[in-house]
Formats: structure tokens, C-alpha cells, sequence
């Protein structure tokens, strides 16, 4: 359960801003897609994450180097919006 409704605040104010910015579109959506669902022992919750690109040059055995890319996954302890934590005593 998320400690405020932000998520669906800032949805609804971004789907009324698109709607004024395409009015000539039909079937109007938004979703913010960084949120995660984290398992817990009898829980389910909801926190905002964002995707981490990490990318380097690493030697090759062979002499030079070569572009390698990674990717993680950030969670928020605290809402994003609000900074409100996500768990109590966070």
C-alpha cells in the first residue's frame, strides 16, 4: 500500500494536460511507468524505482578496449513526489 496517492494525482493532472495539448486525439492515457511491486513475508507494496544505465570501457585480452553497458534497478524509500517514506521508520 503506498503512504499517499501521489502516483494517481500526477496521472490525472498529466492526462488532463495531454488532453489539452492533443485535443483532436482520441482514447487519452498516462501511466507512470516507474513504480515496482516488492514481495514481502505477507505483503505486497508498491514503490517508485527508476532503471540505472551504467556503461564502461573495459580491456579486452587482446589489446584495447570495449563498450559494455549494465543495467539495475533503483528503489525509493521515499515517494518521489511527496518524500514521504514508503515503510514506516524508513
Amino acid at each position: 500500500m503506498m503512504p499517499c496517492n501521489c502516483r494517481s494525482e500526477y496521472e490525472k493532472m498529466l492526462l488532463e494536460n495531454f488532453k489539452e495539448v492533443a485535443p483532436d486525439a482520441t482514447d487519452h492515457r498516462v501511466s507512470l511507468l516507474g513504480y515496482a511491486f516488492i514481495f514481502g513475508s505477507n505483503t505486497l507494496d508498491e514503490n517508485g524505482c527508476m532503471q540505472i544505465e551504467m556503461t564502461a570501457n573495459h580491456p579486452l585480452k587482446k589489446g584495447g578496449f570495449k563498450s559494455k553497458k549494465q543495467t539495475s534497478n533503483l528503489l525509493f524509500k521515499f515517494c518521489p513526489f511527496c518524500s514521504k517514506p514508503y515503510k514506516e521508520g524508513a
